[in-house]
């Protein structure tokens, strides 16, 4: 028993480690988790962009079908090849299709009457040929089936022989006695519908399968479904080039007429978390726990010559290490808070995405991102506050280069990039409050310039400029567009981002001017958030 009573501190100081250690190991695990998620999450809003993105072409699609077969019906004859050849040239003069689509005639039989692109006719030499003579029996008698109804059938995507992957379409065709006189076969590119995965910068990470009734491998470039491929060009983002287990992918089912389209989207390599945070954590802990051993054997042989002296610096060192301990709860308290507001804002970004896969309206849409627009540029303070030595103070520059580059990817596009001009001393710190506000106002001004001053034809020019006086800052932001327009009344305007503007100025005393020149100039004159209380 008095040997306890002797070693009771070296005992309590074991259990204090072994305390701390399992302490240490759940925070690892939870930072472990949490970048999992994210790396998770991140997947899912890509997935969830490219499927939107999809929908459209496939509305584009039925759209030009649908605007085909309308023609054709509503004419008081039964149009010539070179007729419908014009009209198809008018329907896609502003669709990237090119030769992409041919538009096919064939009688009763199945014989081959036009074979029209938007610039040839019948370049396959394909016209008096039998369809029957090289497609499946199958799909002949479904076709004459076909001529007994007035639906749209789609069929299972083919290799052209003109060297592409296409959609094949087909619909009756009768005369104006409603006579059936064959039917109308369109072939659109499915590049045209696969291109809407690629369309953002997510390509270089991630990969994309597409798997057409459970069976059937869709690229860009050829159908993989045991036909010969007239095509010598391949996708390389084919998802079979990177071998990723079908476990890593996730997948959602598209209805494209009458089949069902599987998309699948994964990370082209696993994303790997960062270990040195662990390893720097255990090495911290370990020289932490052996300083503890040392300042403990130290304070022995201290107790041992000056029991009174030891007596007087137990209870100081008692004192301190709760001081620290109390400061380190402190910052990693403040520290934690500042994560988990930043996480909650990025979960309520994640709920807006999910709630717009639930509206079709382009107006709800915009709303829905413009509010992620807003909550992204608050939570970026926290980050920044996060990661800063003082929690409290934000450098201005960072902050403002890091919020352009997320509006930028979340509205831009690759025809509109705007040369930026940013002045701001690099030096410039604010505090939360006043980084809030202004990160709010730059927000609405950086993507109204985007929405509506810059166009993909001419050179874009965004400036933005804070100046600092004895008692006041200035901001002037200004762009090369046409400006608001001359009757436009700001302080009474209805529109949400102005009025924003105005209140986040006036929460900083502030004054908001505008001028229209060669720049459409906004200045605004504030005090920052601490000074202004």
């Amino acid at each position: 028993m008095q040997n306890v009573i002797r070693y009771r501190f070296q005992i309590i100081l074991i259990f204090a480690i072994a305390l701390g250690f399992i302490v240490v190991q759940s925070l690892l695990t939870d930072y472990s988790n949490s970048r999992k998620k994210e790396y998770s999450d991140r997947l899912v809003r890509v997935h969830s962009d490219a499927v939107l993105r999809a929908q459209a072409g496939i509305d584009v699609y039925a759209a030009l079908i649908s605007s085909i077969r309308s023609y054709i019906k509503n004419t008081s004859e039964f149009p010539s090849d070179l007729e419908i050849q014009s009209f198809l040239n008018d329907l896609i003069a502003d669709l990237n299709f090119n030769d992409s689509i041919v538009v096919n005639f064939l009688e009763p039989d199945h014989t081959f009457k036009y074979v029209i692109s938007p610039t040839q006719l019948d370049a396959p030499k394909l016209i008096g040929r039998n369809a029957a003579d090289f497609r499946p029996k199958t799909e002949i008698d479904k076709l004459t089936q076909l001529m007994t109804s007035d639906e749209i059938s789609l069929f299972e995507p083919i290799n052209l022989r003109e060297g592409w992957a296409g959609l094949p379409f087909n619909f009756s065709a009768k005369n104006n006695s409603g006579e059936v006189i064959g039917y109308v076969a369109p072939v659109l590119n499915v590049k045209y519908l696969l291109d809407y995965f690629y369309s953002s910068n997510s390509k270089d990470e991630f990969i994309h399968s597409f798997v057409i009734n459970d069976s059937i491998d869709l690229t860009r470039e050829a159908v993989y479904d045991g036909t010969p491929i007239f095509n010598p060009s391949r996708d390389s983002l084919y998802y079979k080039n990177f071998n990723v287990p079908e476990d890593k992918f996730i997948f959602s089912n598209l209805s494209v007429f009458n089949i069902n389209l599987k998309v699948g989207s994964a990370y082209k390599q696993a994303p790997k978390i960062d270990r040195s945070i662990p390893l720097i954590t255990y090495i911290w802990y370990a020289l932490l726990s052996l300083f503890s051993f040392l300042a403990l054997i130290q304070y022995v042989r201290n107790r041992e010559l000056n029991r009174g002296l030891r007596k007087a610096n137990s209870e100081i060192e008692i004192q301190n290490n709760k001081l620290k301990d109390n400061l380190l709860k402190i910052q990693t308290l403040i520290k934690e808070i500042h994560h988990r507001v930043k996480n909650n804002m990025q979960m309520i970004a994640s709920l807006l995405t999910m709630e717009e896969d639930q509206y079709d309206d382009p107006k709800i849409i915009a709303a829905l991102e413009q509010s992620k627009s807003r909550i992204q540029s608050m939570s970026l303070v926290h980050e920044k506050l996060y990661g800063s030595q003082s929690l409290q103070d934000i450098n201005t520059h960072e902050y403002i280069q890091q919020l352009i580059d997320f509006v930028e990817g979340t509205i831009g596009n690759e025809t509109i990039n705007p040369q930026k001009h940013i002045s701001i001393p690099d030096g410039l710190i604010f505090d939360a409050d006043t980084m809030a506000s202004l990160g709010l106002i730059i927000n609405e001004l950086i993507t109204n310039s985007y929405k509506y001053a810059y166009k993909p034809d001419k050179e874009n020019h965004l400036y933005i400029t804070i100046e600092q006086h004895s008692d006041h800052f200035n901001l002037i932001y200004a762009d090369n567009g046409p400006g608001l327009p001359d009757d436009f009344d700001l302080e009474n305007s209805r529109s949400l981002g102005v009025q924003l503007i105005y209140i986040l100025t006036d929460q900083l005393n502030g004054k908001v001017t505008y001028t229209k020149g060669e720049r459409s100039t906004f200045n605004i004159n504030f005090k920052e958030a601490e000074a202004v209380h």
